[in-house]
């Protein structure tokens, strides 16, 4: 099993990869999937960061079993 930090939390965190996106199952924030493009932003804006934390609990609130964020969530979520 692999680990590293998680992008949202900095916790130690599950990690499963492919050449686009990578998969964290983190305890705090829990299981979802970032393509590769979005986490030097997830780094680089304490804000983006908190809101896609926000979205992430909303989306497994729901229902959803491993949401996926993309530069698309971003933009979104920028939009709101």
């Amino acid at each position: 099993m692999r680990t590293a930090s998680c992008v949202l939390c900095g916790r130690t965190a599950r990690l499963a990869s492919n050449s686009a996106a990578v998969q964290l199952d983190c305890l705090e924030c829990g299981p979802f999937e970032v393509t590769i493009g979005v986490i030097s932003h997830l780094r680089a804006d304490a804000h983006t960061k908190a809101a896609v934390r926000t979205e992430i609990r909303r989306q497994l609130d729901v229902g959803v079993a491993r949401p996926h964020v993309n530069l698309e969530t971003l933009q979104s979520l920028k939009a709101r």
